[in-house]
């Protein structure tokens, strides 16, 4: 089941019925044509009314559908059935475009009833992340076949003759080529969006209580500037009552180039707190004059940008070459008199700057500590 639901990941595949029409109609008599694409139509509505407990979902189906309705309505109440002979990829065309328009004028109201409705939280997550694709791969059907329709338009008003292979070209080749292209594009676009969620950061995200609540990216997350609320880990490295500080990135959300310690980074999602810390401090466990990671605080950072649960720890190091060989960047250790001269200035982080109250009158209690104490388990 999963091969037959990563095969309609692609939303464009709910064109294939137009297509087999159009593709049809070349071939044999349009009544026959018209016939066997609904008759797979139908069908393909009736799979995927099977599959929906596996989630599989084909939208555009519905407004293909629409387009078979309306052209057996048309073929009714037209009274020069020879129009259809040359015409009918053109009029199917139109009314797929019709159709489509009608839908995408109902995209909020359908947005409002799924966010309204009162189904599991990811349940309407998935439902909502498909409804995009749809309406994003509908948008470039419409464009482009109403793009082509004013081509026919345009090509019908010049002067004769044309040609039978531009004629061909114009009324039937060029709306297949369209399908074709749209399916061909959508996919590459999917297995590009694949190779790059499979690089991405997936960050917790909790609710005010600090309970996980889901997941997201974190490409996603920063674009969304305080919408999400993660945990993050942050490591003072003390050695003889002072502290080790390096700059920041120059792409950091929170005081980019700015002062800050070595160790600040986001628990992953489905990662602990603990193991996260000793990860980051991978480089330094094999050194025997570090101690062992004490939790020294837990609180909350906001500002215009984020929303962090912080978990500030520190590491007692005897050894001061060590930090600088092992960590990798470049940075000096820093008395709490020098500290304290230049902060306020933008100098260090403003994390570091509301953390330092506390580090200044625990940081030679909690040295002691966690030194004398045996590893976070």
């Amino acid at each position: 089941m999963n091969r037959i639901k990563k095969g309609w990941e692609n939303p464009a595949f709910g064109i294939l019925p137009i297509f087999m029409f159009l593709l049809l109609d070349g071939f044999f008599p349009y009544m026959q044509a018209y016939l066997a694409s609904a008759a797979c139509c139908l069908v393909s509505l009736v799979a995927l009314r099977v599959l929906k407990k596996e989630r599989i979902y084909s939208f555009l189906l519905l407004p293909a559908t629409m387009t078979f309705a309306l052209y057996a309505l048309t073929v009714f109440l037209v009274p020069r059935k020879e129009m259809f002979v040359l015409y009918t990829p053109v009029v199917v065309e139109i009314l797929l475009v019709v159709s489509l328009i009608y839908l995408h004028s109902l995209k909020k109201q359908v947005y409002r009833y799924i966010r309204n409705s009162g189904g599991p939280a990811y349940m309407r997550a998935y439902f909502l992340t498909s409804l995009n694709e749809f309406f994003f791969v509908a948008y470039v059907f419409q464009n482009l076949f109403t793009l082509h329709v004013f081509m026919v338009m345009l090509y019908s008003i010049m002067p004769e003759p044309h040609g039978a292979r531009l004629d061909r070209f114009v009324y039937r080749d060029a709306g297949l080529l369209i399908c074709m292209f749209v399916l061909v594009y959508e996919q590459i676009r999917l297995l590009m969006v694949r190779g790059r969620l499979k690089k991405e950061m997936w960050l917790p995200v909790l609710n005010e209580q600090g309970s996980v609540i889901g997941c997201i990216a974190y490409s996603v997350s920063r674009m969304l500037p305080k919408r999400y609320f993660h945990p993050i880990v942050r490591v003072a490295i003390v050695c003889d009552g002072m502290l080790y500080l390096t700059k920041r990135g120059a792409y950091c959300c929170v005081s980019s180039s700015a002062l800050d310690y070595p160790i600040s980074k986001y628990v992953l999602f489905r990662q602990s707190i603990d193991r996260a810390v000793r990860d980051a401090l991978a480089p330094l466990s094999c050194n025997a004059g570090v101690a062992g990671p004490r939790l020294l605080i837990r609180y909350v950072f906001e500002n215009k940008q984020v929303k962090h649960q912080v978990s500030l720890f520190v590491v007692c190091v005897r050894d001061a070459k060590a930090v600088e060989q092992n960590i990798g960047q470049q940075g000096k250790f820093w008395t709490v008199q020098q500290i304290e001269e230049n902060i306020g200035d933008g100098v260090f982080s403003e994390y570091m700057e509301n953390e330092f109250p506390y580090l200044k009158s625990t940081i030679l209690r909690a040295e002691n500590y966690t030194c004398g104490e045996s590893p976070v388990k």
